[in-house]
């Protein structure tokens, strides 16, 4: 690895026992973890003055790097960007209509497009685009990945234009789209019999026998740091910060990521808060919606946290979600519930109904994982996990170029004929009162 002897602008300190690691050059050097306590979970802090933010602001980004004062990197010059991280947040009224006539509620309703991302059009590329940016600037050439697919996806792209060899491991249940994207970047795809777990085993032996770096999953503080400026962005362009926050949940990144911004930002906006967590997830793979369900049924004692289902194998249409070991619980549901936020469950038969809805009113296909997310809101609002007058966050995560199957999935208007007399006019209307009689039910 290349070495820089001084710097100032960042050190990473344990979470556990407070150990002050320099720089990202010795992290890599230990292994990733606090050589002190053994803790993977460090986080980073600047030594650069925050009454800058607001005048930085004001500028119009082309990517998240609009934010470099406040991210682990050393010298601009280093960047690998797609420009990832300039996307909107937009106001979906459709929704605010919906709230108010179904359930009296006035809110506003702002939807974060990840899906337009310049990168692969997901929630994982401001964090690829930060982890290949150092990895440039520190010499690292060789890394691995254990993912379900978004994850692998964004690395395997900004790794190799940082010419960075990237490892990745899948579960057999991975797909197609996810594994013929990766190999075409000339990246390395395991395909692992098993599930996700066991995807995660086998890139930690191979890390170790090979000496290769390999992502700390969800704690990871390069993803933090890429993914807290979300929060930045939400105060650049919203005249309100949510009150609630909405998001289809794997590991738990974003939501570490937010409240690890929202601290960042306390000295200047003393007012800031976390928003209300609701974190869905779907019945084919529920693990944190059944820890969460039981210990509320319980009340909550002590320790409840540490308790969590482990699914083996999960079978579910969204396997970008298929994360049946939820290791990071423990962090995020003390973080949900210190928010008074919860944990969703919807359900997989509903996925296309919602996909189709969001097509129909605002001309957006979502990923598989978008529409859990947005199945969220309309959950939400049945359970009056929303109040009057608040401001909601939904966080599309993902297109529908991830998920051509999904798309493929969302046919409904196409007719089979043998000649002009089986055609006749159609009324958009009728289309539109269906998906939403769909939406509505159960």
């Amino acid at each position: 690895m290349l070495r820089v002897k001084v710097q100032h602008k960042y050190k990473l300190t344990c979470t556990k026992c407070g150990y002050v690691t320099p720089n990202f050059w010795t992290w890599f050097d230990q292994n990733q973890q606090c050589p002190k306590c053994g803790s993977k979970h460090s986080e980073v802090s600047y030594n650069r003055r925050y009454q800058r933010l607001p005048r930085i602001m004001k500028r119009e980004p082309d990517s998240f790097w609009l934010y470099f004062p406040y991210l682990p990197l050393l010298r601009r010059r280093h960047i690998i960007s797609l420009k990832e991280g300039a996307i909107p947040v937009e106001k979906w009224t459709f929704l605010e209509e919906f709230a108010k006539e179904k359930f009296g509620l006035n809110i506003n309703v702002h939807v974060y497009r990840n899906d337009l991302n310049g990168g692969t059009g997901t929630f994982k590329d401001i964090a690829a685009s930060l982890a290949a940016s150092l990895f440039k600037e520190i010499g690292i050439d060789q890394y691995c990945i254990a993912s379900t697919g978004n994850s692998a996806t964004a690395y395997a792209k900004y790794l190799s234009m940082a010419k960075v060899n990237c490892s990745v491991f899948m579960p057999e249940d991975t797909l197609k789209a996810s594994e013929a994207t990766i190999s075409s970047y000339g990246q390395q795809v395991f395909k692992v019999l098993g599930d996700y777990a066991k995807a995660k085993e086998i890139a930690a032996g191979y890390a170790r026998i090979h000496n290769i770096p390999m992502s700390t999953g969800n704690i990871d503080p390069i993803r933090i740091e890429a993914k807290k400026t979300m929060v930045f962005e939400w105060i650049r362009q919203m005249d309100k910060f949510p009150d609630v926050y909405i998001q289809a949940i794997s590991g738990g990144t974003g939501p570490l990521a937010i409240d690890k911004g929202i601290r960042e930002l306390k000295g200047i906006y003393p007012k800031l808060k976390n928003p209300r967590f609701l974190l869905v997830q779907t019945d084919g793979c529920d693990p944190m919606v059944q820890a969460w369900e039981k210990a509320e049924k319980e009340g909550f004692p002590e320790g409840f946290e540490n308790e969590y289902p482990i699914i083996y194998n999960p079978q579910t249409e969204v396997p970008t979600l298929a994360t049946g070991n939820p290791a990071t619980y423990p962090i995020l549901a003390k973080l949900v519930q210190k928010t008074g936020g919860s944990f969703l469950r919807m359900h997989e038969s509903k996925l296309l109904s919602v996909g189709k809805i969001m097509a129909y009113e605002k001309k957006v296909i979502p990923g598989p994982a978008s529409a859990v997310c947005m199945a969220g809101f309309f959950i939400a609002l049945k359970k009056n996990k929303i109040k009057d007058g608040e401001t909601v966050l939904i966080n599309l995560g993902e297109g529908a170029n991830r998920a051509p199957y999904f798309l493929e999935q969302m046919i409904y208007t196409t007719k089979s004929v043998n000649s002009v007399e089986d055609c006749a006019p159609h009324h958009i209307e009728d289309f539109r009162t269906k998906l939403w009689n769909d939406i509505l039910e159960g």
